[in-house]
């Protein structure tokens, strides 16, 4: 039998639904069009001229907010808004939204849709005319904003059931949105409660409308209308001002009013009403409504009412009928508070406030009719793919055994495609047992809650999988070593890892389905440990084996982790500039993606590692400042260093030392709350590394001291320290530390080791660091020559690749050797090491070390405002004096020494050492 398309048809030149029609097949079975589709306009409703008027207005904000519960005329409202806008030349969209949309990328997919129907762009997101995109979006909302305002006239969006939005990260999005709304675009906005998105600020700033209950209650005018557009009804002014004043024009209240007033016994009881709540009344009401019905009718609605759409084959399916499609195109026209969800009249939904009051009745009439509804309803979704309602219905019926087998053919596409939060949902609804029997299902789940980081959620899971599948021998692989592989890299525990990689044989393979998903993941992690140990070759092969695998099966979530990787592959071999180009047509390309989780925390994480290579701080630090959240929730142990020890240092290198602290903070407690001592050491080398920088060698001392009393392992279990070792870590921290601490003997025996495993391996920003550090160490140890070719090798290996910041970690150290041994001079050229004028010139201006005879002072009077003391620290600083040895010569403390300092960069207009002895040296004041 053919598979049955997921997807609803929809009727030609609706162009509202006819983008998503367009789409890739694989995003296209995700939407759900009928999410896309306004309310038709009923017919017997009143026009809300005044609420209109005033929402439209030309001094009205250009976000309105209806805010209030159900049954107060939201959906109308925004229909009847809607209807305006298209007639003032607006072009306009719809989406309502669901609980499933807290999945993050559920609801960007179903957010590109709008947006794309609503502009008519093409299948792939593409803007009518082209946009201004100088950079690549970095913000959630960029996508969203750059496709509006590039819009040819005016865009209204209406979006209703705002309340289903829960998760925090969708409301960021959407309070970023707000914030940032385009001119010529009006979003109206329905909700039942009031969202988290900073409504207040908005309204204060004029930049939002709310509308709460007594706003769009009707006023008395409005209800007499109401009732007299109705001529059957025959009803009184005093009846009208009894239902008024009972209902306070709460127009659902009125709608069954009208509905109900058929009923002799109806109208006699208006006068008794008064003291009856509003659910009590709306109960009373509906049950009315019911009971004027033939029993046909009343049947239906009851039945019915326990599904949250209704199409003629669902219906027909669960009630055992044949004419269910002219029932229902019966009710919608009879005004039962039944609206249609597409343009073909093929799926249809109840009010909420009156399928619920028929639900309550349902299930007083008879609970095994009501459990056959949702069995019927449960087998007939999941017979035609529909997923998500099939769950729906098997677990109200604490149907689990039903519900897990759904969710098990379910998860393969979810966890492909990153819809975690849907996947960790449904599990959650799921008693453990009837996940831990089912080996495919744990293994899916596990993957869920591995990427999301629930590591007290995925323990047991893994625990059930052992205790069904056992752990198996060393050469045999089993159906869970590839999962499990991935908890113990989440653990950072890579030897067990790489143990589960080296069982599963991945070289001829051609994997189908959720299996092809999970060697493209094990194929990655292949790579990974590849890096790890200095294979690159090896690591380049498996990475193009990962990439055939995930795209094998659409498995767009693992590109991000994948490109991540290649980007930082290419880094180690040198081609920053490589690199950097993936990773900006990586993030140009995204798609618009709420999702800021594992794979795009990943790919994030590696950019803003690479843009600080290249000195593109800037770029670095609004990257970091958009996914840091992201990066600390979602990555893995190198992802997070990398970005964190990145942009520590672009706060010292932009003299904000305490921010650089503060980041190191940050980091050092995601290692703890994660379990990854790994991650604390390389803050603590970290901070070892900024003390010396910062002439506080005394404690860079004393961490280094307390690093070494607690390190724990050998050289092998060293060497399976990821790659951000080449950022920051124990074997670059200890020869560091010899050097500046005066074992210059034990430095060279470091060197000797690490030096020619970086060349054997290729890793050409590794060898640029050991250069820099021979150099360092070189001319402590009183051997220029050897100082010079050491420091020509760095800068020969460096200046293809563009690497800057490597060269500036150091401190002023480094830029003064390179000043005094490199700097271009007039007449002068640095042919002879193989290194352009312009790329030492670049280094030297971006240290603030520019050449001395190009060097000069911005205000000459500074010569006359340098104290005796100031001088006196300048000529221990060209000494190469510490902070504390300075303060021991001169007999002073050393916050005097750090207090003169920034007087001496406040007068010469540097803001850092070196800065300041080259221009001490431009006025003669040191030589």
């Amino acid at each position: 039998m053919p598979r049955r398309s997921r997807t609803l048809p929809c009727t030609t030149g609706e162009h509202a639904l006819s983008a998503v029609r367009d789409e890739p097949r694989a995003t296209r079975a995700q939407v759900s069009p009928h999410k896309l589709y306004a309310p038709k306009a009923y017919p017997g409703a009143v026009a809300r001229r005044a609420l209109i008027e005033r929402v439209v207005s030309r001094s009205a904000p250009p976000i309105t907010f209806l805010q209030a519960p159900a049954g107060h005329g939201k959906s109308t409202l925004l229909q009847q808004l809607k209807t305006h806008c298209d007639g003032a030349g607006f072009k306009t969209g719809w989406l309502t939204f669901d609980d499933a949309d807290n999945d993050m990328r559920r609801c960007a997919l179903h957010l590109q849709a709008l947006v794309t129907s609503t502009l008519e762009l093409t299948a792939d997101g593409s803007p009518p005319r082209p946009l201004d995109e100088t950079r690549s979006p970095r913000r959630r909302s960029d996508w969203f904003i750059n496709h509006l305002a590039a819009a040819d006239g005016p865009v209204a969006l209406f979006l209703d059931e705002f309340q289903s939005l829960k998760s925090h990260a969708i409301l960021s999005f959407f309070r970023e949105l707000f914030e940032r709304l385009p001119d010529d675009v009006r979003l109206f906005v329905g909700s039942r409660s009031t969202p988290e998105v900073g409504l207040v600020r908005l309204v204060v700033n004029h930049q939002a409308m709310l509308l709460r209950a007594d706003d769009l209650r009707f006023s008395p005018l409005e209800v007499a209308k109401f009732f007299a557009d109705d001529a059957d009804l025959a009803i009184s002014f005093d009846e009208v001002e009894a239902i008024y004043r009972q209902t306070e024009g709460w127009p659902a209240a009125l709608q069954l009013f009208r509905l109900t007033l058929g009923s002799p016994a109806v109208r006699k009881s208006l006068a008794d009403l008064e003291t009856f709540r509003p659910r009590e009344l709306a109960e009373y009401l509906a049950d009315n409504v019911l009971k004027l019905q033939p029993t046909n009718v009343q049947d239906f609605l009851l039945r019915t009412s326990l599904l949250r759409r209704l199409s003629a084959p669902l219906c027909d399916a669960v009630l055992g009928r044949s004419d269910s499609q002219e029932m229902l195109l019966l009710l919608e026209r009879s005004g039962l508070f039944l609206r249609m969800l597409d343009p073909g009249a093929q799926w249809f939904c109840y009010h909420t406030l009156f399928s619920s009051c028929l639900a309550d009745r349902c299930l007083e009439v008879s609970r095994e009719v009501a459990r056959t509804v949702h069995e019927r309803a449960a087998a007939w979704y999941r017979h035609h793919d529909l997923y998500e309602e099939a769950m729906h219905h098997a677990v109200a019926i604490q149907d689990f055994s039903f519900a897990a087998e759904v969710l098990d053919v379910w998860a393969a596409r979810l966890v492909a495609n990153g819809h975690l939060i849907t996947v960790e949902r449904w599990f959650d609804r799921l008693p453990f047992t009837e996940v831990a029997k089912r080996t495919d299902l744990a293994i899916k789940v596990a993957w869920t809650l591995i990427f999301l980081r629930r590591h007290s959620k995925v323990i047991p899971v893994l625990a059930a999988l052992d205790a069904r599948l056992g752990t198996g021998s060393d050469s045999t692989p089993g159906p869970a070593d590839v999962v499990r592989s991935m908890a113990a890299i989440m653990r950072d525990d890579m030897t067990t890892a790489f143990g589960f990689v080296n069982r599963v044989p991945l070289r001829g393979q051609r994997p189908e389905g959720f299996r092809a998903f999970e060697l493209g993941a094990l194929a990655n992690l292949t790579a990974f440990r590849a890096m790890v140990l200095g294979n690159l070759e090896e690591a380049r092969e498996f990475l193009a084996l990962g990439h055939a695998f995930s795209d094998s099966v659409d498995a767009s979530f693992s590109g991000g982790y994948a490109l991540g990787l290649a980007g930082v592959h290419l880094i180690m071999q040198g081609r920053l500039p490589q690199a950097l180009g993936r990773f900006r047509a990586a993030m140009a390309g995204e798609k618009p993606d709420l999702d800021k989780s594992f794979s795009s925390a990943s790919l994030a994480s590696c950019y803003i590692y690479a843009l600080y290579q290249a000195h593109e701080l800037d770029a670095a630090e609004e990257l970091f400042n958009q996914f840091h959240e992201s990066i600390a929730d979602s990555g893995l142990l190198d992802f997070v260093a990398v970005a964190f020890l990145s942009m520590a240092r672009i706060h010292e290198a932009r003299g904000r030392l305490s921010s650089a602290h503060e980041i190191l903070e940050a980091a050092a407690a995601i290692g703890h709350s994660s379990g990854w001592p790994r991650l604390m050491r390389i803050v603590d080398w970290e901070r070892v590394r900024m003390a010396f920088v910062h002439g506080e060698a005394y404690r860079a001392e004393a961490v280094a001291a307390r690093l070494r009393q607690e390190r724990t392992g050998n050289l092998s279990q060293r060497l399976l320290s990821g790659f951000s070792e080449d950022c920051g870590g124990e074997a670059i921290g200890e020869i560091r530390c010899a050097i500046r601490t005066g074992q210059l003997q034990h430095a060279e025996e470091l060197l000797a080791k690490e030096l020619p495993r970086a060349l054997a391996d290729g890793r050409v920003h590794r060898q640029i660091k050991l250069y820099i550090l021979d150099a360092l160490l070189q001319t402590k140890s009183g051997a220029p020559h050897r100082a010079r070719r050491s420091l020509g090798a760095a800068l020969r290996l460096a200046e293809p690749g563009g690497f800057i910041s490597v060269f500036l970690e150091e401190g002023e150290a480094v830029l003064q050797l390179l000043g005094e041994e490199h700097a271009p001079r007039p007449g002068a050229s640095v042919a002879a090491i193989g290194v352009s004028v312009e790329f030492v010139g670049r280094l030297l201006d971006t240290g603030g070390a520019r050449p001395l005879e190009t060097r000069r002072l911005e205000d000459p009077s500074a010569l006359e405002m340098l104290t005796n003391r100031e001088v006196q620290i300048l000529v221990q600083l060209t000494n190469g004096a510490s902070t504390r040895e300075t303060a021991s010569k001169i007999f002073v403390s050393e916050n005097t020494v750090k207090y003169h300092l920034k007087n001496i960069y406040t007068k010469l207009n540097v803001s850092s050492r070196i800065q300041a002895l080259n221009a001490a040296r431009d006025l003669g004041l040191i030589r």
